[in-house]
């Protein structure tokens, strides 16, 4: 297990690595930057050139209450609308063991629980699944400049915008596959001894629903993403952020990354959303063609602007996540033309 004083020294040694670099080398590709196919790629993540998987992030946050049973449903049902070939959420676990759908690890954010509990930070981890259960969650969505779920109390709240577990949700989506087998990218957002037994618990459910060759996992959480590293070698993930900072540092450096003996399959970065993707452009053909090179598959989030759509889609990515599942169809169809 990596303690947090090596994993620092391991991140800030990488990032003084990169600073002269991106002070020195020019920010994203010559105009004429060709796409480099890798047709004897074996990951199954890397897609066709033009067709990545469209991937409804948190389920389609921005279309239906995040992690929401009503929102996985809306994209579900309506296939022709959004197109959706993975689902992409959050897990954590309760007092009680069970898994279900959540981002925050508080419900501050997202539900009523604040009013609910009397006081704030009422964390995931904290309440069982029947005390969870009954919150609105979705309280604080907000589309157009209205709350259209907020006020909603006791039996008023619809099944679909309570909490939902893990297991019912893949229940849902295998049972209503529209003749396609989705996949699903799962962040355990569980932090220590509870993110070990959100792992635990994960794993077996992925075994259990025999989706293992369909589902990447992650985790933001360092000794969570150690945990899961160690204990489950043999269960497709994303790079973690050291890895996918050492990542970079080798693409810019166009050195060997077998060298590095990465175990990930998937890049899952972001693009224009925080401060690495601001410092360095992580969405450019070179950065693309390299992961290809070495048979790892590039998925971006959080990308919920069509220009940008357009340009990772042009550039090669193998899956876009978005609040806006619809609008990555569109940018989609409109580059294939």
């Amino acid at each position: 297990m990596i303690g947090f004083f090596s994993l620092l020294y391991k991140v800030l040694s990488a990032i003084i690595c990169i600073i002269p670099i991106i002070l020195t080398m020019p920010f994203g590709d010559l105009p004429k930057t060709p796409v480099i196919p890798n047709d004897e790629a074996t990951n199954a993540y890397i897609n066709e050139y033009l067709d990545p998987d469209i991937s409804a992030h948190r389920s389609g946050a921005g279309i239906a209450p995040q992690n929401t049973k009503m929102a996985f449903e809306t994209v579900l049902y309506n296939p022709d609308v959004y197109g959706v070939d993975t689902f992409e959420f959050d897990v954590q676990i309760t007092k009680d063991g069970e898994l279900i759908i959540m981002h925050n690890l508080t419900y501050d954010a997202t539900s009523n629980a604040v009013e609910y509990f009397g006081h704030k930070d009422v964390n995931a981890s904290e309440l069982t699944l029947a005390e969870a259960k009954v919150l609105n969650m979705g309280e604080n969505f907000e589309i157009n400049g209205e709350y259209p779920y907020r006020g909603l109390r006791g039996d008023d709240i619809p099944d679909n915008l309570r909490i939902a577990t893990c297991e019912e949700i893949i229940d849902m989506i295998e049972a209503n596959d529209n003749g396609k087998e989705y996949r699903y990218i799962i962040e355990i957002k569980s932090r220590n001894e509870d993110g070990y037994r959100a792992a635990d618990k994960l794993r077996e459910l992925i075994i259990e629903k025999d989706i293992l060759d369909r589902t990447i996992w992650a985790s933001s959480k360092q000794e969570v993403a150690d945990y899961m590293k160690e204990t489950y070698p043999d269960m497709p993930r994303s790079a973690d952020v050291p890895e996918v900072i050492e990542f970079y540092l080798y693409a810019r450096m166009g050195w060997d990354l077998e060298d590095a003996d990465v175990s990930y399959i998937a890049l899952q970065i972001p693009h224009r959303t925080n401060i690495l993707s601001n410092l360095a452009n992580i969405g450019t053909r070179k950065v693309i063609n390299y992961a290809h090179k070495y048979n790892i598959a590039v998925q971006y989030w959080t990308v919920n602007d069509y220009e940008d759509a357009v340009y990772l889609i042009e550039n090669g990515a193998d899956c876009i996540m978005s609040d806006y599942p619809d609008m990555i169809l569109e940018a989609v169809k409109n580059t294939q033309e």
